[in-house]
């Protein structure tokens, strides 16, 4: 498929006008390091013309885009390749708005990940198809895998969505996508996580995140970005017992006499 870098403004300004009316989709990107998620959301952005032809320009590197440099906004970021804080961008489509969080995969930065799930509507969580052993059927997917995924379920993100990544990049992208696939639904089944759709894609090559590629690894179904277009905006359940992340977290001493090793959560809770 061969990718416009060129945005269409008119184009982007009529999918806006037609959408006004529909509330945007909120989701985050998450899931190990260098699973390919920044790239995710570059392709995402440059496949639906919502790039600007000079911030293209900034991020080419040897005569190629750096699709991931789209959304790293610090330049520590930039300068070591990996995602720190949380980046959000906006794109509309004929059929919605969304607003994407590009959160950090390293383990050092989970609470950044946290914060942002926490007032998100869906959860992609990417998983790198090359970093597994997806030969073998019973392949163990990576800790901040299933931690992420753990993490989106206990902040009661409502839609998550799988996408298997970089299954370009294997000998038999077929045979990697069933075996993938089936540890990605038995650990789900045994978290008790619910999951609204898993998805075969190539970020950098662009197949199967906003065009379908009917019939790659088998997979008949619709690209991700269609998936997304579908998701609801379910609102927050206001039966179930209140739950927040807390990040200041302060633990004394057990010398001290009045917090005896005591580990503190602390902070202000205010509406808004």
């Amino acid at each position: 498929m061969t990718t416009n870098l060129i945005a269409d403004t008119a184009a982007a300004a009529s999918a806006a006008a037609q959408n006004d009316h529909i509330s945007a989709l909120k989701f985050i990107t998450c899931g190990s390091v260098d699973d390919g998620k920044s790239t995710l959301i570059g392709r995402l952005l440059v496949d639906s013309k919502a790039v600007l032809q000079d911030h293209l320009a900034g991020v080419q590197r040897q005569g190629e885009t750096d699709l991931a440099l789209l959304t790293d906004g610090l330049s520590a970021e930039r300068e070591q390749g990996i995602t720190i804080d949380v980046a959000y961008r906006y794109f509309a489509t004929e059929e919605r708005k969304f607003i994407i969080g590009d959160a950090p995969g390293h383990e050092q930065y989970t609470r950044n990940m946290v914060t942002a799930a926490s007032s998100a509507d869906a959860a992609v969580v990417l998983v790198d198809a090359t970093k597994l052993d997806w030969q073998n059927p019973g392949l163990q997917l990576l800790p901040q895998t299933r931690r992420h995924s753990l993490l989106v379920h206990l902040l009661r993100v409502h839609s998550l969505v799988f996408a298997v990544n970089k299954l370009d990049a294997v000998q038999d992208p077929q045979l990697a996508w069933r075996h993938i696939s089936a540890a990605l639904a038995q650990f789900a089944q045994d978290a008790g996580i619910s999951v609204r759709a898993t998805v075969p894609v190539s970020a950098l090559k662009g197949w199967n995140v906003v065009d379908a590629q009917p019939g790659w690894c088998g997979y008949e179904g619709p690209s991700l970005l269609q998936i997304l277009e579908l998701l609801p905006n379910t609102p927050a359940d206001t039966g179930l017992p209140l739950a927040f992340p807390v990040q200041w977290v302060e633990k004394f001493s057990s010398s001290s006499d009045t917090s005896q090793g005591r580990r503190v959560f602390w902070g202000r809770v205010a509406a808004g």
